[in-house]
This record gives C-alpha cells, sequence and structure tokens, in this order.
C-alpha cells in the first residue's frame, strides 16, 4: 500500500429527503477524528453531507477515505465507499450502524472502526504504514485470507481532555461557510430508553470534559471561528446539574456568551438558579425529549418521567423566556390514532416553539431492535435509509403502518400551519415565523417527492391488500355479519356491534352448537348422529346453511377452534351440508377473533374488517372509538 498523505472524511447524508434536511447542524464526530490526524500530519478534508455536496474530485484524490454514518444514512455511505473501493482507494468506516452490524460494514468496507474511535483510528493509521500489528488494534474490524475479523472491543475512553478541539476549520464545500458549531461536554447517558442506541454506543453513565476544557473549546469556536451559534451535543447536558451551572456561569464570566441550544430532560426545570443561568448565558432554546404525552408508552419507553413533568418543563422553561423545541417519538405498542392528534393538540395548547415528531424506528443497537429480532417481529423496510424516523418501518399493536405514516406528517403539517406562522409575526418574532414556514415549506416538499409518495402508497396498499386477506374472497355485498352466540354478552361482542352498526352493517348472531334438528328442516335431519363428533359436525352445518345468502362475515372467536373443526369435521360437515341443499355450499367467510382480544388489536382488526366495506379511513376510526368505549 502507499504511503498515505491525504484523507478525506465524510459524514453521509440521509437517502431520502425529510423534515429536517436543511437544518444545518455539523456533527461533531469526523471533524474531530479530522483534526487528530491533522495534528499527526496528514492533509485532511472533512464533508458533511447535509450541509454541502462533496467535490468528487477531492475524494477520489484522496489516499484513504473515512465514512461515518448513523443507520439511516448509511446507504449513502455504502455509495461512497464504493466509488472509492473502485478507484483503488481502501476505505474506512464508523459510526452506530456498523459498530452493531461489523459484517453487513464489511460488505461494503476494507476496515470498520468500531465505537469511539479516536484512539482505533490513529492506531489503523499506524499499522497500515507498518508500525503496528492490526490484530492488536481494539475496536478494529477488518479483512484477512478472505475472513471477516473483528477484533476485541474498545473500552471506553475515559479522559475526554486528551482529543484535541475539534476545529471546523475543516470542512469543505458549503459546509465552509457555516457559522455553526457542536460541542459534546460530555458522553453516555444514564437512562435507558428502549428506542435509543447512546447507551450501548457511548454507554450507561457521563464522562465529561472539565469545566476549563469546555469554555476554552467554545473561546477557541466563537473567537477564532468566528461561531455565532453553539450546539451543545451532549445526549443530556444537564445530567450533572451542578458541572452545568459552572459551565455557563464561565460563558457569563467570560463574555463566552453566543446564541446556543442542547438537549437537556425535564429535570432542570425544577431548578430556577440553573434556569436563570441559561437565561443569562443566552440559551436560545432547549431542546427537550418530552417523547409522549401517553403515560402508557413512557413507561414503555423507559422514561422515568410524567406527562405532569412535561406540563411543568414547559412552563418552567417559557417563565424564563426559553424557546422550546419538544421532541416526540410516535408508534409505541400503546399509541393509537387518538394519541398522535392528541399530542398535536398539547404542542399547541402549551405553545411549544417548534416540534419534532418522530415515527417509532426500532434501530440496531436499541432495546428495542434487539426485541423486535428477538420476537421475529416484521420490519416493513429492508431500506436502512427509511430508518430515519420518518417512515413507517414496523407495525404497531393499536394502529396500522399507514395511519401512523399519515397521521404523524398530518400532525407536523397542522403544527406548522399558516395560523401559526401569523401568530408569530404578531408577536414580531420573525425567527421563528421564519422557521415555522421553512418548516412548512419543507414539509409540503416532502409530501409531494415522488419517492414519498410511492412510499405513503405502498403502505396504504398493504393495509388494503392485509384487508382481504382477512376473508380470502370478495365480500361487502350483503352489508350484514354475523358473531357466534357466545360472544354476544362479551366486551368483544358489543364491541363488534356497536361498530358495524356505526358502518351501517347489521349484526346477527348464531348458536354453532346445540340441536340437529329445527323447525322446517328436512325430515332426515332429525336422525340424530350417534357420535359427539359427528352431532357436533351436524350442528355446525346447520349453523352455516342458516348463514347462507344472509351475510359476509362469521366473526368466529377462537374458542370455537375453527382451525380443529376445518382439519377434523369440514368432510362430516360437508356431507351435511349436502343433505341439506342439493346446490353446491359455499362457506361463509370465516373472521376468527380473540374473545380476550386487547383493545389495540382488536382496533387494528376492526379497520381492516371496516375496510371491506368503506375506504373512509375517518369513518372507520369514529366507529373504532365508539366500539371500544362501548366494551
Amino acid at each position: 500500500m502507499k504511503r498515505i498523505k491525504k484523507i478525506v472524511f465524510v459524514e453521509t447524508k440521509s437517502a431520502y429527503l425529510h423534515v429536517y434536511s436543511h437544518v444545518p447542524f455539523p456533527r461533531i464526530g469526523s471533524v474531530l477524528l479530522g483534526t487528530i490526524l491533522r495534528d499527526r500530519g496528514y492533509d485532511v478534508s472533512v464533508y458533511i453531507e447535509e450541509l454541502g455536496a462533496v467535490d468528487m474530485q477531492d475524494f477520489l484524490s484522496a489516499d484513504l477515505v473515512g465514512l461515518s454514518a448513523l443507520t439511516s444514512t448509511v446507504p449513502r455511505a455504502y455509495e461512497l465507499a464504493r466509488l472509492a473501493r473502485r478507484a483503488g482507494i481502501p476505505v474506512v468506516m464508523g459510526g452506530t450502524h456498523v459498530t452493531f452490524l461489523p459484517d453487513e460494514g464489511l460488505d461494503e468496507a476494507d476496515y470498520l472502526v468500531r465505537g469511539e474511535g479516536e484512539e482505533t483510528i490513529v492506531e489503523l493509521l499506524e499499522a497500515l504504514e507498518g508500525d503496528r500489528d492490526r490484530s492488536a488494534i481494539r475496536g478494529l474490524s477488518y479483512w484477512a485470507d478472505g475472513e471477516k475479523v473483528h477484533n476485541q472491543d474498545r473500552p471506553l475512553k475515559t479522559n475526554l481532555d486528551d482529543n484535541p478541539i475539534a476545529d471546523y476549520s475543516l470542512l469543505r464545500g458549503g459546509a465552509k461557510r457555516i457559522k455553526v458549531a457542536s460541542i459534546m461536554t460530555a458522553r453516555g447517558c444514564p437512562f435507558d430508553c428502549s428506542f435509543c442506541s447512546v447507551p450501548t454506543f457511548n454507554g450507561k453513565g457521563s464522562r465529561a470534559h472539565s469545566v476549563d476544557r469546555v469554555l476554552e473549546e467554545i473561546a477557541f469556536n466563537v473567537r477564532r471561528q468566528g461561531i455565532d451559534y453553539l450546539f451543545f451535543a451532549d445526549d443530556i447536558f444537564n445530567v450533572n446539574r451542578k458541572r452545568m451551572k459552572e459551565i455557563l456561569t464561565g460563558m457569563i464570566d467570560n463574555k463566552l456568551t453566543p446564541r446556543w441550544g442542547a438537549q437537556v430532560r425535564h429535570e432542570l426545570s425544577r431548578d430556577p438558579e440553573l434556569l436563570e443561568l441559561m437565561k443569562r448565558a443566552n440559551c436560545g432554546r432547549a431542546f427537550v425529549g418530552f417523547e409522549s404525552i401517553n403515560q402508557q408508552t413512557l413507561d414503555l419507553f423507559n422514561k422515568h418521567e410524567t406527562v405532569e413533568n412535561i406540563e411543568h418543563a414547559i412552563r418552567a422553561l417559557h417563565q424564563h423566556d426559553i424557546k422550546i423545541h419538544g421532541m416526540f417519538v410516535l408508534g409505541s405498542d400503546e399509541d393509537s390514532v387518538e394519541t398522535i392528534r392528541q399530542t398535536q393538540d398539547f404542542a399547541r395548547r402549551w405553545n411549544i416553539d417548534s416540534i419534532q415528531f418522530m415515527i417509532l424506528t426500532p434501530i440496531p443497537g436499541s432495546r428495542d431492535y434487539a426485541t423486535f429480532v428477538k420476537q421475529g417481529r416484521e420490519f416493513l423496510s429492508k431500506h436502512w435509509g427509511h430508518f430515519d424516523g420518518h417512515h413507517a418501518v414496523h407495525r404497531p399493536a393499536g394502529i396500522t403502518p399507514y395511519e401512523l405514516q399519515t397521521e404523524t406528517i398530518g400532525a407536523m403539517r397542522r403544527f406548522y400551519s399558516w395560523g401559526s406562522i401569523f401568530n408569530r409575526l404578531a408577536r414580531r418574532d420573525f425567527y421563528d415565523a421564519g422557521l415555522k414556514f421553512t418548516a412548512k415549506r419543507l414539509l409540503r416538499s416532502w409530501a409531494k417527492s415522488n419517492q414519498e409518495q410511492e412510499y405513503v402508497t405502498s403502505l396504504k396498499e398493504q393495509l388494503y391488500e392485509e384487508s382481504k386477506q382477512l376473508v380470502g374472497a370478495a365480500t361487502g355485498s350483503l352489508k350484514q355479519v354475523a358473531v357466534t352466540e357466545l360472544a354476544r354478552s362479551t366486551p368483544l361482542g358489543r364491541a363488534m356491534e356497536t361498530f358495524f352498526s356505526e358502518l351501517g352493517i347489521k349484526v346477527l348472531y348464531q348458536r354453532m352448537t346445540g340441536t340437529a334438528r329445527r323447525e322446517n328442516e328436512p325430515e332426515h335431519a332429525a336422525r340424530r348422529p350417534e357420535s359427539a363428533e359427528a352431532r357436533r359436525a351436524e350442528s355446525v352445518a346447520h349453523a352455516l346453511h342458516a348463514l347462507r345468502n344472509q351475510v359476509d362475515l362469521l366473526i368466529l372467536p377462537i374458542k370455537e377452534d375453527w382451525e380443529k373443526v376445518k382439519e377434523h369435521l369440514l368432510p362430516q360437515i360437508t356431507r351435511h351440508l349436502g343433505k341439506l341443499d342439493a346446490q353446491r355450499f359455499t362457506l361463509p367467510n370465516i373472521v376468527q377473533v380473540d374473545l380476550n382480544s386487547t383493545s389495540q388489536a382488536l382496533r387494528q382488526l376492526l379497520t381492516k374488517l371496516g375496510l371491506l366495506y368503506t375506504d373512509d379511513l375517518e369513518r372507520i376510526r369514529a366507529a373504532c372509538s365508539k366500539a371500544l368505549a362501548s366494551a
């Protein structure tokens, strides 16, 4: 291998347009690694594709290419890796996705840096130049003799002050003109939210820079780099309130107070001193992971917070003139269409300044992803680009993927309405009016893009196909359904009757067991079969015959064990039907339902049954709500 002189790093962009595609927010990872290698004498360029395009001539002139990717951006990283390798340039990849799926990553790269990469990347360069054995480099994956090799994991770095200050002057392309810098004062998170991969990647806990080092980094970016907005990229800036106060006090005392924002939790709202320091230090916006206003979802996410905590935090931050970017995750197994609409109403009622409604996405490295894989739950897309929080890629318990997709985007469009924009203009808040207008425009562009329309259409077609598969045949002409007598006095029976009545469908109740002789039946039906199984077969035959040409569907509780009936009794049932009617008999469409169905499962089933009769989802949802309330 030739001696390495020039290295190009790229933080890749999402494969799909999304509503935050144009938010100029640089990630720090590649800039920090580039700074480390620049300080060791290498010629380094760094591109952040969300901020500006890669100069391909510069890219293909590198001696080594470094690509960093999240799950949603890894398709683009793989694309660039193939371009580089075809040009004979070795590729090293890092980031959360390939850390958790290294075998996949090595299909596209020569080397992987798993986990935190500051030490691994340096040792890899030493190995490539012949000064180190790569088999001894912790956190490295590579190819050897046609085999994939994954060295031991590298322990988490304890002394973060050893790292140099990330130098954003290394940015190239459009990103070079951005006056925003990210600073990470600490790594790791003591919490363990089910949808998040941070604790797995950065550790369950917090490792921090010293306060003096943080102030030095702020001064470097503000005074030497001309940065006018800082984003504290810690997963939770207020994880140590005492330390946060020291940082803010140092910013005020040293007149280092550009506009800034940070990711925080609701607990800071209980500390008036901290809120006052945030205000004095020129905090422009707090980015708060509220996640949900559904307490069951908060508990499922392991958030350790309540809706009351959320309301208190909003009130306290606004009282100190700190704007709020509320981040919510929609689509847990405890959520419904109503949850999404209530979340949007909540955000508007509490005057949250900006919001981020993300669709729950089980990304590699998260507990959710591990649970889904273990349980064999289906992912609706195999394209990692859809795992960006803006596409429904899983099947929640209480809402169909199509509804999750359309309702989430609809909620965002309602939040960023013309009314909200004019409201900010009336208050002479021109910055937020512009922000909301930009969000509205991006949402419109996103919804109209061909690739997004195709995705939504595919989810809709999938929903309608699942509806048809429930019965396996065309239905809906008779406008009547039958429910077994067994379910009549149960919550399930009441829900079914209310639901279908709301859609103008009549519900009949039918016994599936009983005597084999009924009024007006052929005389030979009075001869009672001797065996219990034969009597059962004849009884079911009479029930089915009675429903002939009357109903579209027979709702059969699982307790009836229709699969067993079909397997063991169907031949006998068919013979009895032949006796009852010489003409060919077609069984009604059978839909099995668990008598003890959860409200979420029942809602999904009712939605699909409703689609057999109408494509008006609003009407179906209203019928579902009344049905569940009556159960």
